[in-house]
């Protein structure tokens, strides 16, 4: 089998710019969605982020059954090759509580909300639809909680409607959502993001992440998004909390948990800085939104912590 633009496209990457691994996403002959690792310093990180140019450059793809491959580069040669490739089992969501099950590779992505967020089309539903995924294996855990969580809610008009399950070679690897048109919680909708998580409280739920751009304001109704912290609980200081910062919440311009759209390199780059730093702060965001990220790891980790409210150095 060898690498060509005709048999291998590249649906996600997380590229590495400090010498370390970058990883992919990669679908084979339409069919087949495939991982491959790249150890660092084989190719420029401006061929690793732009798709064109790093498929002229891989070497023939291995031959035979397996989901994940390495490309290295070894001593006795200065060609990079795929130094291993195995079949592995990926570990996939297990709370899988709703009827439809729906495969990636049925759908058609429109345009990306956030890193793992898009718009798109599928012929299980008439209208288009919001696909939150897990591009790797490792992001799997994010989505576990916040698909029980959607369990947990549904009925209720909490959230907007959980429509099914999404799928990869059988595993569910994200979940699909109904597209809400609507727009961002200001201080004007106080009273009614109040109710919507007196609700959420009422089902002895406390979100964790109240900030305005969680809140869609449509039709006079207010719903919640964003459930990857909620947790079950039965800690009444913590839900009273939630409504108390809520005003302060609905003022804040800061730009916390606002849709960041971008370029695919910086998509890249969020990824990996999320990957490597377990989150992206506010500031670095804010610079992605502008285009260009200067803030460094040792900054972006700091600044985490201050917002987490944990000891900084």
């Amino acid at each position: 089998m060898t690498t060509n633009a005709a048999n291998l496209k590249i649906l996600h990457l997380g590229v590495d710019d400090c010498g370390l691994e970058s990883y992919f996403r990669v679908l084979v002959d339409c069919q087949k969605v495939k991982y491959i690792s790249i150890d660092g310093g084989i190719y420029d990180t401006d061929d690793l982020c732009f798709p064109p140019a790093l498929l002229s450059k891989l070497p023939p793809l291995p031959p035979g059954d397996w989901n994940l491959a390495h490309i290295a580069k070894s001593s006795e040669t200065t060609k990079p090759h795929f130094a291993w490739s195995v079949q592995k089992a990926f570990r996939g969501i297990t709370h899988a509580w709703h009827a439809t099950k729906v495969d990636y590779l049925s759908l058609s992505l429109g345009k990306m909300l956030m890193a793992n967020v898009y718009e798109a089309s599928s012929a299980h539903f008439d209208t288009p639809v919001i696909a939150k995924l897990a591009r790797f294996p490792w992001e799997i855990d994010y989505y576990e909680a916040e698909t029980e969580a959607y369990a947990w809610i549904e009925g209720h008009g909490i959230g907007p409607r959980f429509l099914g399950h999404l799928t990869e070679e059988g595993r569910i690897i994200g979940f699909l959502l109904e597209r809400v048109e609507g727009r961002h919680a200001v201080i004007g909708d106080l009273s009614a993001c109040r109710a919507v998580v007196s609700k959420l409280h009422d089902l002895g739920i406390v979100h964790g992440d109240l900030n305005k751009h969680n809140f869609l304001v449509f039709e006079s109704r207010v719903v919640l998004l964003d459930f990857e912290t909620a947790v079950r609980s039965e800690d009444t200081d913590a839900m009273d909390r939630e409504l108390r910062m809520l005003e302060q919440q609905l003022r804040n311009e800061s730009g916390k948990g606002a849709i960041v759209t971008v370029s695919p390199e910086l998509e890249a780059e969020l990824s990996e800085i999320n990957r490597r730093d377990g989150g992206c702060c506010d500031e670095l965001l804010e610079q992605a939104r502008k285009g260009k990220i200067t803030i460094t790891g040792e900054q972006n980790r700091e600044m985490l912590k201050r917002q987490r409210g944990e000891p900084t150095t």
